[in-house]
């Protein structure tokens, strides 16, 4: 487990050099973003990595990590000094400091230097540090117990990170399709591959760990985030922030939905028969993940990587919510809107999917803010940095932005629909849990408003259900939608609301918009025109808006005594309890099922699968990495995606680029397979070594493979070719390599 410890040790550093720099950029916030620090430090070494290899300043590799690294130290060092200085300044008295400019106000200094007095501060940096290692611990051993980096997609993970580590510059070689780039959304893969290009890992250890740190990185934003909203609402609300960031954790990343409940009663012998796959499809025709899910396959999926970054940028918007855009200090002004800037448009490379999210909740915090009193007077500040922040966060990704095409080709209207109780039935199931703690948000809404308000919202839904009625489509839960999203963006615009829980309201805002979309439309891809044709908005959105209801919902357990009667209160509570421990259903389950009873020994090897079939493919896999060029071209089996047998498997764990790895996911990517398939079948079975070399020219292959599965595929017909167009350069346990020469 030393692999663990260098790579959990990395992340710290990260997190302590960007400390000052949390402080800097979010010091307004209670805690002063503190516990956001190991995020903050990911992104900033990575987005400089990055940007260092796709403008040509330097070649990915570990002296440009270092480099990144040291700048990010350095910039944190000046940061935290300035700060310090300012704060004793601030408590020895020295209100009046004579300089260029004139004198100082006292008030000014304290807006330099961080609040004197914030007692969230301590309790949640130690807290998302707990979480952080724990979480860190807990998921490297779970994982260690299900260690195999195969079958569903991870092979297209394994692939994007190991292709990352031997690209010199971005965007990277497309591992499964020679003489291509990557055009999909990849920071998300580079963020979690930095620490284990650095160590230089194993591909499969590191995917391991990756997925350890990412479950970490998310656990503690969750805790950050929720905390601090629980903090920003004071005496307001009972409890602490530490309990609400617990809740968060718990609800975001751990729980599982009502669905897997179900699972449970529909085995026979749970849980040992326990289909916890089936917790993820709910909606036919769709997917319906959900974190738990996600860590539980150990998946490092766009939408998965996203999640601390999101966590991140909705920082940043409850900041802006609560205090406005800072205008006062025009340095530490421009470096919270460039880190701002940065944070909501580097989703964008992570996730396309949740870039619109964030930003669409950032211009949403802006006019929360607007609506309140602090704000008058200064709407067009608030305007112009808006725009600004997002050209900034553009204008930062500006080489991804270019260099990416996506699939979509644009937008259609959802023609069919589930009837209004089957599709409530499925909203429950996938939502359930996390409903409950914003349903009492709506009664308390229902409860606090006049009677006239009140007959009117109850005439409203009634009319809009009479309507939907009338419309040859069910468009009952459209109508429902549309009622609970306007509620909350009401109440999120309200002045009669403190700040902090019109932020709850934001999101609550953000969660039904993500949930309603895909009830209206859908982005065409490559699924268009079949039944999967909604499948991935349905999936994408529905993963965000399971995010922003999990924070919403941990304070909302704890805020529910406010909005509540006493009496309600309890039968409420009561409920909740129940669905809690419904939730605890899937994790545990899941869990079981997933690392086979926990009956091996845990490891982290994720080649293990390979080594008991083909153990000269891994050893092969160790050579190529070891004696090959970083973008040699390999010939190797293409066989159907999702081959449980391992094909592409040599471009996938090694990052060197073979002539066809998965054909599906290549379309997907907007890169045409043509003839490749074929022409792969064809070098290998033709036995006559000069009518092979056309085709070996044409795709630049320098190293052929033939281990047991090129054997099953094409047989051993055109085998002896290979000696007379090449030497043997690793022949091992039944796995050979030829050199065709430079």
């Amino acid at each position: 487990m030393l692999e663990a410890l260098g790579f959990f040790t990395l992340m710290e550093a990260a997190g302590l050099a960007a400390a000052p720099l949390a402080a800097l950029v979010l010091g307004r916030l209670p805690g002063a973003g503190l516990g956001f620090s190991k995020v903050l430090g990911v992104l900033l070494v990575g987005w400089l990595v990055w940007m260092a290899g796709s403008v040509g300043l330097a070649g990915y590799g570990p002296g440009t990590i270092a480099v990144a690294f040291l700048v990010v130290a350095v910039l944190g060092a000046l940061a935290g000094l300035r700060l310090r200085r300012l704060a004793q300044r601030l408590r020895s008295g020295a209100a009046e400091p004579r300089g260029r400019f004139g004198r100082w106000r006292r008030s000014r200094l304290a807006a330099l230097a961080l609040p004197a007095e914030d007692p969230a501060r301590l309790r949640l940096w130690a807290g998302s540090e707990a979480v952080f290692a724990v979480a860190f611990a807990a998921m490297a051993l779970l994982t260690a117990f299900a260690p195999d980096v195969w079958n569903t997609e991870k092979p297209m993970d394994a692939m994007l990170m190991t292709a990352i580590e031997a690209s010199s510059s971005f965007p990277p070689q497309d591992a499964w399709m020679a003489g291509e780039t990557v055009n999909y959304y990849y920071l998300g893969h580079l963020l979690l591959a930095l620490p284990a290009h650095a160590l230089s890992l194993e591909p499969s250890v590191a995917y391991n760990l990756a997925v350890a740190a990412l479950f970490a990185l998310a656990a503690s934003a969750a805790f950050t985030l929720a905390g601090t909203l629980w903090a920003a609402a004071g005496r307001r609300a009972a409890g602490g922030p530490v309990g609400a960031g617990l809740a968060a954790v718990a609800l975001c990343v751990v729980l599982g939905n009502l669905a897997g409940a179900r699972e449970w009663l529909q085995a026979e012998r749970p849980p040992g028969d326990y289909d916890w796959f089936g917790a993820s499809r709910v909606i036919p025709d769709t997917i319906n993940e959900f974190p738990a899910f996600s860590f539980t396959l150990g998946d490092l999926h766009a939408h998965v990587l996203a999640i601390p970054f999101t966590l991140l940028a909705l920082g940043f918007a409850l900041q802006v919510a609560l205090d406005g855009p800072r205008g006062d200090l025009a340095w530490r002004a421009v470096a919270e809107a460039l880190v701002a800037g940065l944070a909501v448009g580097a989703l964008y490379a992570i996730n396309s999917w949740s870039y619109p999210v964030a930003a669409g909740l950032l211009v949403g915090a802006v006019a929360v803010w607007m609506r309140g009193p602090a704000a008058d007077g200064r709407r067009a500040f608030g305007a112009v940095w808006t725009v600004l922040v997002l050209v900034a966060g553009v204008v930062l990704l500006l080489p991804f932005w270019l260099n990416f095409d996506p699939a979509a080709r644009g937008i259609g209207g959802v023609g069919e629909r589930r009837s209004f109780a089957r599709w409530t039935g499925d909203m429950a199931l996938i939502y359930g849990v996390l409903a409950w703690g914003v349903l009492a948000a709506y009664a308390g809404r229902l409860l606090a408003a006049r009677e006239r308000v009140r007959i009117a919202a109850w005439g409203g839904v009634g009319l809009a259900f009479a309507l939907s009625a009338l419309a040859p489509l069910d468009l009952s839960g459209i109508a429902l939608l549309l009622v609970l999203l306007g509620v909350a963006v009401h109440a999120a615009l309200t002045r009669r609301l403190e700040a902090p829980e019109r932020f709850f309201w934001l999101l609550v805002a953000g969660a039904a918009a993500c949930v309603l979309a895909p009830e209206v439309v859908y982005v065409r891809d490559e699924f268009d025109g079949g039944a999967l044709f909604r499948m991935n908005t349905v999936f994408k959105l529905g993963y965000q808006a399971y995010v922003l209801l999990a924070i919403a919902a941990a304070c909302g357990l704890g805020w529910a005594g406010r909005w509540l009667p006493r009496r309600a209160w309890a039968s409420w509570a009561a409920a909740g309890a129940v669905l809690l421990l419904l939730g605890l259903v899937f994790p545990y389950a899941a869990n079981w099922v997933r690392r086979d009873r926990f009956s091996h020994s845990p490891q982290l090897d994720g080649l293990g699968w390979l080594r008991a079939s083909a153990p000269g493919d891994v050893e092969a896999i160790e050579w190529l990495r070891e004696h090959t060029p970083p973008d040699a071209v390999l010939l190797e089996a293409a066989g159907p995606d999702y081959s449980g047998f391992g094909h592409a498997r040599m471009s996938t764990f090694t990052g060197r680029p073979t002539v066809i790895g998965w054909a599906g996911h290549e379309l997907q990517w907007k890169h045409d397979p043509g003839t490749r398939p074929g022409d792969v079948r064809a070098m290998y079975v033709e036995e006559d070594a000069r009518r092979a070399r056309s085709l070996l020219t044409r795709y630049g292959v320098r190293y052929v493979v033939v281990g047991p599965i090129e054997r099953a595929d094409y047989g051993d017909a055109g085998v002896e070719k290979w000696d007379r167009l090449g030497r043997r350069v690793f022949d091992r346990d039944g796995t050979t390599v030829w050199d065709l020469g430079g």
